[in-house]
């Protein structure tokens, strides 16, 4: 009631000095044209002709300078307005969902071009992302990633009767490998039942179809991690005709693979050899189907001498890290990166000390297809 009131007094003060100011206005008027009468003469008409030359005089150059006003007023609006409808988009993509796809992308293009001035890094920065866009929706991504290779030279005595053992072929691998993997479509297809597969290939080709998931054998594509087993082919051979129970034995036994997601423990349900190589299944009871798992992956096995290994990262992947322990004075290891971070990947993301390679991104989203390869030669 109190701000009521004040308002009211307000409005019948702002009117009483309005009236007092046309009051003015015409007593000086009137008191201008006495005085030009009295002294000239001055007539009704003169003062008529007068005002009515004067608003002409102002009138045209009050026309001209609102519209002159206008018109800077009108751009610096439309500038301001636009500058803060951008702000909007930029800042809440619940704005941005109003808007169709094409017109999503249509400003991520103009936002691209005002930052990069090239036309060509423009049309190829453009081309890639709408590539990306087409699969994103459908793609994996690993939210961590930790995995520990070593290398020694002395192999168990399982290994005695694979070929090649006894002359000294082969150095030996443990991996152990950690990883968080999120599904953006949903369910992951490769773990969204209680049989989950892993795969162990015979040679580099077959490697990298199981990576890149476009094998023609769709169980080995299916795999959830495909792993290089590098050994003469006497010993493909070897293990080609090994039975039922003896696959089984040489991948639990011999290899020492063990599986385990979201914390279950898999147990071998089956090991079949492919063309290309084995495909090892296991069950994990319990196993619920989501969109996000954690994996652990733990296997050993013999690698030809003179061989590469090779670390793939076939999903966008966040702060990889990545230990590759040998034995210096046994063996030589040359590290070739393709980690695509630029000078991080070949200097301040790796050290190398006395055997150990300790590779490891800081607050990055490392994309596929990158990794590492590590060779691997006898001294």
């Amino acid at each position: 009631m109190k701000e009521y009131n004040e308002k009211k007094k307000l409005k019948i003060t702002t009117w009483s000095a309005t009236v007092i100011l046309i009051l003015l206005a015409v007593l000086l008027v009137a008191g201008g044209y006495i005085f030009l009468f009295i002294k000239n003469g001055y007539t009704f008409t003169d003062l008529i002709d007068n005002i009515v030359g004067n608003l002409i005089g102002v009138l045209a150059a009050f026309l001209l300078f609102d519209i002159l006003y206008n018109k800077l007023t009108q751009d610096a609006y439309a500038e301001e307005t636009s500058q803060q409808i951008a702000k909007t988009l930029m800042g809440d993509p619940k704005t941005l969902d109003a808007f169709s796809e094409e017109d999503k992308q249509a400003f991520l293009v103009s936002t691209i071009k005002s930052i990069v001035k090239d036309d060509d890094a423009v049309d190829m920065m453009v081309g890639n992302m709408k590539k990306y866009f087409s699969s994103a929706k459908v793609a994996r991504i690993r939210k961590s990633f930790n995995y520990t290779i070593t290398l020694t030279t002395e192999l168990p005595k399982d290994y005695k009767d694979i070929p090649g053992t006894k002359e000294g072929q082969y150095f030996y691998v443990q991996e152990n490998l950690n990883y968080e993997v999120k599904n953006l479509s949903g369910v992951d297809e490769h773990l969204s039942s209680e049989k989950v597969k892993i795969g162990f290939s015979f040679d580099k080709r077959s490697l990298d179809a199981g990576l890149l998931e476009s094998d023609k054998d769709p169980e080995f594509a299916e795999c959830i991690f495909n792993e290089n087993l590098d050994i003469t082919k006497e010993a493909v051979e070897y293990v080609r005709n090994l039975s039922e129970s003896q696959l089984k034995n040489f991948v639990e036994k011999t290899l020492t693979a063990v599986l385990k997601v979201d914390g279950k423990q898999g147990t071998l349900y089956s090991v079949d050899v492919r063309s290309g190589g084995i495909v090892a299944t296991y069950e994990v009871k319990g196993l619920a189907a989501k969109a996000e798992h954690t994996v652990r992956i733990i296997f050993h096995m013999p690698k030809i001498w003179d061989s590469i290994f090779e670390v793939t990262l076939v999903d966008p992947t966040k702060e990889p890290k990545i230990t590759f322990d040998y034995m210096p004075g046994v063996m030589d290891v040359t590290m070739f990166s393709y980690l695509n971070k630029g000078d991080e990947s070949n200097d301040a993301a790796y050290e190398d000390q006395n055997g150990l390679y300790d590779i490891a991104i800081k607050n990055e989203w490392i994309y596929p297809k990158s990794g590492i390869v590590f060779y691997v030669r006898k001294k």
